[in-house]
């Protein structure tokens, strides 16, 4: 089926305009006068309220600026990344987020495990006990649900949530991979909302939603209710029983601007710039050169430092070969990336 053969047309109920969209589309915003419409069935359509944009404070180039400024930054970029990215595509979208504004509230009850010696000599065992433990803890959120099914039709858009993984090294076949990838903070994402003026986002494409709000909320549930579940994980050796109750107070409609770039730097890599907050939400970069050999580096003189003081105190001469190996290995990997091995520098 084609793509012409599966669009549908409905009235915008506010100005009469044709409100023209694709079969499975089901939150619109007229193009013409900005309301939103959710269509309910085939031949009836209701007005979003609660709808707003966060207004675009970046052009294509105010992007590619931001996006510069983060490659300056972290100790795993190299120094030269920023001056060495050539942008090629750049796109400005302007996605619909359903923002549901709740308070999640989980109570946990598990065991933790502890394990102490007794006895002496032969009769000396050691003896493992569970405590009970169990607690509580609350948050509030602006959960932001995506109003789309298809996460991966645009690069990055899923990184908006709390916790979700936004930045991506590409560390090659560098086996030591230490840090470098962070995760989303708890961000209002109703912050600096305004009215939505279509004006605003002429230059940038619109694009419509296709979950409706209810589906939405019921997917922020799960989500959270998720998360939460893996934060109590964390706090007993087993968990064995976690309720979370989410209580939303509001859910409203925002169109985020973005601007998904690409840049090449010793290979393709992607950063999605938030328009309006002139930050990046998600993005991807080699690390340079000089970071890892930092990294292996220290990591080898560590090594290296535990077998040197293993030889001096229980006298074992083999610990002092495998110490030198260490010291050697790094020595030998700084000298090799200085005179032009590694790649990303």
């Amino acid at each position: 089926m084609t793509e012409q053969a599966r669009m549908h047309e409905q009235s915008c109920d506010n100005c009469g305009a044709p409100l023209s969209y694709v079969e499975g589309e089901a939150v619109i915003t007229c193009e013409y006068c900005g309301t939103t419409n959710m269509i309910a069935d085939s031949d009836h359509i209701v007005r979003v309220e609660s709808h707003y944009l966060k207004p675009p404070q970046l052009d294509a180039e105010g992007a590619i600026g931001v996006a510069r400024e983060w490659l300056k930054k972290g100790f795993h970029k190299s120094s030269k990344l920023a001056g060495k990215a050539g942008f090629g595509k750049t796109e400005g979208l302007v996605l619909p987020y359903w923002i549901v504004r709740c308070r999640a509230q989980t109570y946990w009850r598990g065991q933790k495990k502890k394990t102490r010696t007794v006895g002496t000599g032969d009769d000396k065992k050691t003896i493992t006990e569970w405590e009970p433990v169990s607690g509580q803890f609350s948050e509030e959120y602006t959960w932001p649900i995506y109003a789309r099914e298809n996460r991966e039709e645009f690069w990055g858009i899923g990184r908006l949530k709390p916790g979700a993984k936004y930045t991506f090294p590409d560390w090659g076949r560098f086996v030591l991979r230490f840090g470098g990838s962070k995760r989303s903070p708890n961000l209002n994402l109703l912050e600096g909302a305004d009215t939505l003026d279509i004006k605003k986002v002429e230059e940038m494409k619109m694009v419509n939603g296709q979950v409706v709000q209810e589906r939405a909320e019921r997917h922020a549930r799960n989500e959270i209710e998720r998360m939460h579940a893996d934060r109590a994980e964390k706090k007993a050796t087993r968990i064995t029983d976690c309720d979370t109750t989410v209580d939303i107070s509001g859910t409203d409609l925002v169109y985020i601007p973005v601007w998904e770039l690409e840049y090449s730097a010793a290979g393709s890599y992607r950063v999605l710039v938030d328009a309006h907050g002139k930050r990046v939400v998600a993005g991807e970069y080699p690390v340079g050169k000089w970071p890892k050999a930092v990294i292996w580096d220290v990591t080898n003189l560590l090594l290296g430092g535990v077998f040197a003081a293993l030889a001096a105190a229980a006298n074992m001469s083999w610990a002092w070969y495998v110490a030198g190996a260490f010291g050697v290995s790094a020595l030998a990997y700084t000298l090799w990336t200085a005179f032009g091995g590694g790649s990303n520098g």
